[in-house]
């Protein structure tokens, strides 16, 4: 598992991630609140590893502690949330034996939280999360660690592939063949919720496809079928096949993205090949086509009655829509929701709150007339403006946007780190609107790869210029 010649500390960093990244996924993608608690308990390991990476490093070695100025939008991040925490915006009152929530009158204007117990826990499950990813830039030195990284989550993920579709056809009434009792109808897998299933395949489909495009069968190998692509290839298809059977509709879509920019990839690397070779590409590129033909049939096939479902339910929506003239709930809820961020746009009204209080902004009631719940908004982007306003959402931003390495050193990476990145792009996309950042599993996965992608164009622009 651990590459020969890696470090202790780059070793620990390894099996720090991989252990994160399996336990959270069988955790029920790390949703239980006890799994939360493990999760941060985990987690909290990672400053000590910065440290003694850090520590490690010869004094005079350029750039030290470089990597550190890529945290100051976290530590700004937590500088805004902490001061929250001083200053709770609601107040408990007992109203016939429960606790209801009431709003604070003369509320200061800076920061200030309406939950500062759900908001310490979120942070800390936060910091957790992109520090322990974060040790991959700070203690990896070779890409080949990345790489095993890589492996060890891809093998986790077909094993949870394999259960889950086992468990659908089966038509199991509960996670774990039933042994537990899911909350959500919709679960797959150890994922409590379907979506959030399909964004962590979304994401492991294109470490699958990043580790299938650095391999060349033509080198080293005596052809297609008897090189490590043939492995990655079955891969995608088994990890495909289960968006569509967990009955995702948003992540199919994204997928058929991912997949479809792949197969023009594989065109254009499939001509220029055969173009070097001074032989035709067609042959080749009829067999590539008829096998992705093949593997798209015999998915719709698996998947059928997931997919006739969730087909008839898009029709059904279809038509409520153009009943009352336009996009019902959700649209609702995001209206409701912008009302809630817009009295406190600077600042927001803490991290965690957003299903506390919502409740005084929510104008949806079900049929028996009884207000309607949310815990989430639906949209991690306006949860997080609603949440923490907008300075918190400006850091969040920074923080992503400040180890980025320029778009010329995009165009001349390996194509592993290129697909991280575009995995890592759909999904922020698809957080406006839906929530895959409410899943643990999913924001790990994603940090991870953020983080593997940055780590691995570096590396790789250190041995172009050695």
């Amino acid at each position: 598992m651990i590459p020969p010649r890696a470090s202790k500390l780059e070793a620990a960093t390894l099996l720090h991630l991989a252990l994160l990244g399996v336990f959270c996924t069988w955790a029920f993608g790390g949703g239980a609140p006890w799994a939360v608690t493990a999760l941060c308990l985990l987690g909290s390991l990672a400053p000590a590893l910065t440290v003694a990476t850090l520590w490690k490093k010869q004094p005079s070695e350029r750039g030290r502690f470089r990597p550190l100025l890529w945290l100051l939008p976290l530590v700004g991040f937590n500088a805004l949330v902490l001061l929250g925490t001083h200053h709770p915006s609601l107040r408990v009152l007992p109203v016939e034996g429960i606790q209801v929530f009431a709003p604070v009158a003369d509320l200061p204007p800076g920061p200030s939280s309406a939950r500062p117990d759900l908001a310490l826990r979120a942070l800390w499950l936060f910091d957790a999360i992109v520090l322990s990813s974060f040790n991959l830039f700070v203690a990896v030195r070779r890409r080949r660690t990345l790489r095993t990284l890589l492996f060890i989550l891809t093998a986790n993920a077909l094993a949870l592939a394999v259960f889950g579709s086992i468990q659908k056809f089966v038509q199991a009434p509960g996670l774990f063949f039933g042994e537990v009792a899911s909350p959500n109808p919709t679960f797959f897998a150890s994922f409590i919720y379907h979506n959030h299933w399909g964004a962590y395949v979304v994401l492991m489909l294109a470490v699958c496809l990043g580790l299938l495009f650095s391999i060349e069968p033509w080198k080293g190998h005596r052809d297609f079928w008897h090189s490590p692509a043939l492995a990655a290839v079955v891969a995608v298809f088994f990890l495909a096949v289960t968006i569509p059977l967990s009955g995702s509709r948003s992540c199919t879509a994204l997928a058929v993205v991912l997949l479809a920019a792949a197969l023009i990839h594989s065109l254009r690397r499939l001509t220029r090949h055969r173009r070097a070779q001074g032989k035709s590409a067609a042959a080749p590129t009829v067999w590539l086509g008829l096998t992705v033909t093949i593997a798209a049939t015999l998915i719709f096939i698996l998947a059928r009655e997931s997919i006739d479902t969730r087909v008839a339910d898009t029709q059904a929506q279809f038509a409520h829509m153009q009943s009352i003239g336009g996009l019902g709930a959700r649209s609702q809820l995001y209206g409701d929701t912008w009302r809630m961020a817009a009295d406190r746009p600077w600042f927001g009204w803490g991290l965690g709150a957003y299903g506390t209080v919502f409740t005084f902004y929510n104008t949806q009631h079900a049929i028996d007339n009884l207000p309607q719940f949310y815990q989430h908004a639906h949209s991690d982007w306006l949860q997080l403006f609603a949440e923490t306003g907008l300075i918190g959402l400006l850091l969040f931003l920074r923080l992503l946007w400040l180890p980025l390495p320029s778009l010329r050193d995009l165009r001349t990476s390996s194509p592993t780190p290129r697909y991280l990145l575009l995995g890592c792009g759909l999904i922020l996309l698809y957080a406006g609107i839906e929530f895959p950042f409410g899943n643990p599993a999913v924001t790990l996965l994603f940090w991870t790869c953020f983080f593997c992608a940055v780590r691995w164009m570096q590396l790789d622009r250190r041995a172009t210029a050695a």
